[in-house]
This record gives structure tokens, sequence and C-alpha cells, in this order.
């Protein structure tokens, strides 16, 4: 009885004043289960169209093509969420859209620059660091993509704000399809060709980028009084980060966050792409079609870990005590353990499918695929404290802790793929995780523990 009894009041602790939160998780699971299935169609389709070595190309096309679009985040999303919901929450609509247009501004002007250095150095990039050449307009092809994602940006970033999941997961299982479409179509003529997958990638980001466009207020991203007074500073302080309103004071305030935020992004982005980039230094193309493809098996968890991300967001930015912060972070992270520990599960067993999902010559995929997963499965653990951690004032040290990660990725990977082939940056990303979830646990626990954790806005 007594441990019945615990077993009761664990579980009510965990789930009481979470059915919201997980009623938006699990609806923007929902939703994206149809990209899952979808996308795991699509890269199906693709790994058999080009075979191992095309796979390992159209790995390198990919890792360029939405980095202009991630680079010109620079964390401003997450910025831009956070205030957003804040101004939400204390009803400040003029403020929230303030913020937005902010966003906006910053997001064009970013994915412009970002995608012409990119433009310049792709050549090189290509043909001295990946001896791929041939490769070299593909690429810069495929920068559209980019260009398409930071237009359809602040739709997405509303639509977090204000908690509405629906419309969101809607644009992105609406991209999804028209994605797959057009994948089935050149699977049906048998044109399987780089330029193709590059060119019906940009119809679905095109059309995503236009039709959110029709979904928000105008004034989310056009304010004409604003522009004037724009105008009239010859948009001097287009970038100046709006001034919060009162009820959610910052100590550092909304452009140090960013910054902060900014540098985080650059080096989990980098951290993210340097896998691939390594192995396109050390290994032929083949390998890395293989652990592209291993990859696909971690969708799956990458989109458990994106709800949670994106239903926590919001309402950890808007939590105003300490007490609601700490409250949270008990019930998330027991909840994600949870998730964790069912994602393990289905880390050891699901990529034994790789060859009858992807094709005979995948089976060496499957290891590849079983750690490339149980990395998730830490991801997806530590992400209550990644995210709950910025409304603790850890800003300032989270950039820190991601520059030490990437260094580490990047000294696992040189040391180990001359040896052991794609296996050595596999197990560098689990390095990652595991360091990241030490040093975020240490940074908590020791906040709590010295009474130092005070909420920004007290």
């Amino acid at each position: 009885m007594m441990q019945f009894a615990a077993v009761n009041r664990w579980v009510n602790d965990t789930f009481s004043g979470t059915r919201q939160g997980i009623e938006d998780t699990v609806v923007t699971l929902t939703s994206q289960g149809v990209s899952l299935m979808a996308g795991l169609a699509t890269a199906a389709l693709i790994a058999r169209g080009l075979g191992p070595v095309g796979m390992g190309e159209y790995a390198l096309i990919s890792s360029v093509s939405g980095l202009a679009a991630l680079m010109s985040d620079l964390g401003i999303g997450g910025t831009a969420i956070r205030y957003a919901a804040r101004a939400a929450a204390r009803g400040d609509i003029g403020g929230q859209f303030a913020v937005l247009r902010w966003a906006f501004r910053l997001r064009l002007f970013f994915v412009f620059v970002t995608t012409a250095v990119l433009f310049a150095v792709i050549p090189n990039l290509a043909d001295r660091a990946w001896h791929a050449g041939g490769l070299t307009s593909v690429m810069r092809l495929s920068l559209l993509i980019g260009i398409c994602g930071a237009l359809a940006s602040i739709p997405a970033i509303y639509f977090q704000a204000l908690k509405r999941f629906r419309t969101n997961s809607a644009v992105s299982v609406g991209q999804t399809l028209v994605l797959f479409a057009g994948i089935l179509l050149i699977a049906w003529s048998g044109a399987w060709s780089l330029k193709l997958l590059v060119i019906v990638s940009i119809v679905a980001t095109g059309a995503a980028a236009v039709a959110v466009q029709f979904l928000v207020p105008r004034s989310a991203i056009f304010d004409a009084s604003e522009f004037a007074q724009l105008l009239k500073t010859r948009f001097k302080s287009a970038f100046r980060a709006p001034v919060e309103g009162p009820g959610h004071k910052d100590t550092i305030g909304m452009s140090r966050f960013a910054i902060y935020m900014g540098l985080s992004s650059i080096l989990v982005q980098l951290t993210l792409r340097s896998d691939i980039w390594l192995m396109g230094v050390y290994l032929d193309k083949a390998q890395i079609g293989l652990y592209y493809v291993a990859t696909k098996f971690t969708m799956p968890l990458g989109i458990v870990l994106g709800a949670v991300t994106t239903a926590l967001w919001p309402r950890a930015s808007a939590l105003t005590s300490h007490r609601q912060v700490s409250t949270l972070l008990k019930r998330t992270f027991r909840l994600s353990a949870v998730a964790a520990t069912l994602a393990l599960i289905y880390s050891i067993s699901a990529p034994y499918l790789a060859t009858r999902v992807f094709g005979a010559d995948y089976g060496g995929a499957v290891l590849l695929g079983q750690i490339l997963c149980v990395r998730y499965c830490i991801s997806i653990l530590i992400c209550p404290l990644g995210v709950i951690g910025y409304s603790l004032g850890l800003a300032p040290l989270y950039w820190l802790i991601n520059a030490l990660q990437l260094v580490i990725v990047v000294s696992v990977s040189v040391l180990l793929l001359p040896h052991i082939g794609a296996l050595g940056a596999a197990l560098s990303l689990v390095a990652n995780e595991i360091v990241g979830f030490s040093l975020f646990g240490y940074l908590i626990s020791r906040k709590s523990r010295l009474g130092m954790a005070q909420p920004e806005n007290a």
C-alpha cells in the first residue's frame, strides 16, 4: 500500500497543472506524425533512388541549404518567442507586435548576409574541403531554401508565443506534404537528380513561406508609422530591440539576451553540422550516405524533442517567480524522463529496419542509427534544463557550455573518423549531449542549493 501511495503521489505531483502543456505537446506530436510518416517515406524514396554515394552528396548539400536560415536566426527566434509571450501574458499586444517586427527585420538582414557569404565560399568548400566541385551550382541553388525559411519564421514565432500550436503544426504538415508530392513525382518518372530534389525543396518551403503570411496580423510584420520613423532616422534604429513594458523587467535586457542567444545559436548550428562537414573531409561519400540514412531514424525523436521545446518555451518565458520556475522544472523533467525511457526502447529496435525501409545497401546504418537515437534520448532528458535555465538567469553561461560542446564534437570526430569511420561522428554527438547534461544540471542545482536563483524580472 505504501508503494502504491508513493506512485500515486508521484503521478499527481507530476501531472497536476500540466494538462494544457501536455495537450499542446500532444497536438504538436499528432500533427507532426503526418510529417514524420511523409518525411520517412520521402527519405526512403531518395535513398533508394540515389544510392549511398548520391545520398552522401545529398547530405552535403542539405548541410548547406538550411544553414542560411538557421544562421540568420542567431537566437532571434527564441528571444522573440520569449519576449512576445511575456508581452502577450500582460495583454500588451502593441509590445508583442513590436518584438515580432524587430525579429523579422533582423531575420531578413541576416539571412541575406549569410546567403551572400555562403554563395561566395561554396566553391572552395565543395572543391577543396569535400572534393566535390561538381556540387557547387546545386549548393548555391539550395540557398533559396534558407531564404524561404526565414520569411516563414515570424508567423511561426507568432503562433508559438500565443500557444496556437495547431496552426503552426498545420503549416508544417502542409510543407511536408508538398515536398512528398514532389518526391513522388520524381520517383514515378525515374528522373533522379540532385538538382531536381533541391528545386522540389525550394517549391515546398516557398509555398509555406507565402501561405503563412496570410495567417498573421499585418501589424506583426509591418507597421506604417514605425517604417516612416525608421526612414527619418535612415534605419539607424532598425535593429534596436523594443523597450519592454512594465511588469516583466529583465536584469540583462532584451538586447543582451538576444546576443547570448545568438552566440549559443551559432555554436549549436556549427556543432550540429560539424559531423557531416568533417566526414566530407575524412570519409568517402558512401559512408556519409549511410550516416545520413541513419539520422532518419532520429526523426521521431526529433519531433518529440521539438514538441516539448515548443510547448515549454513560451510557458517558461512567462513565469514571474522562482517558485513557478522550480515547479515547472520539476514536473517537466519527470515527464522528459518518461519520454526518454520510451525513446530508448525505440532507439534500440527501430534502426534494425534500415535495410527494409531504405534498401539492402544500407545495412551499415543500423549501429549508427542506434547511437544517434541514444543521443536524442539524452537530449530529450536535457530539454527542461536547457529551456527553463534561461528563466533562472543562466543565459550568460549557456553559450560557454555550447562552445565547449563544439570543441568536444570536433575533437572527438577528428580523433575517431580516420580510424572507425562514421561511427566516430555518432559517438562525438553522444559525448556532446553527456557534457551538456552534466553542466546544465550542475549549474541549475548550484543555483538552487546556494539560494541564488532569482527570477529575471524580480
